[in-house]
């Protein structure tokens, strides 16, 4: 089941499937580091497994063209909700990156690309 807890703008309905349940939906941890993803749109919501009840809070971006990134990162969360409160309605990309904490876990993160917005 799924739940939407915040939308940067409306969106369609086929956006939001793609958004949330379709199959094509591609995870952030398997992109390619200095990928540019331009955003269209992310849409932040619950995923609530019907077999066990478990709860995840997945963030999902679509481009322009359609495509859809999903992510449970609390680190890119983070730092993508950064960009776009700084950016508010302007157009921009961002480039995923990835590293290792210190006690040598693999996280991913973004940056704004800033050629995108010059």
């Amino acid at each position: 089941m799924i739940t939407i807890l915040a939308k940067s703008r409306e969106f369609t309905k086929v956006e939001e499937y793609l958004m949330t349940v379709a199959p094509s939906i591609r995870s952030l941890k398997d992109v390619e580091d200095n990928t540019v993803i331009p955003v269209a749109g992310t849409l932040n919501f619950l995923d609530t497994k019907e077999d066990t009840n478990e709860e995840v809070e997945v963030l999902s971006i679509i481009t322009p063209d359609k495509q859809v990134y999903s992510c449970q990162s609390k680190t890119f969360k983070r730092s993508l909700y950064d960009i776009q409160s700084i950016m508010g309605d302007q157009p921009f990309s961002i480039i995923k990156i990835s590293g290792k904490t210190n006690a040598g876990r693999d996280y991913i993160n973004c940056i704004l690309d800033v050629s995108s917005v010059e």
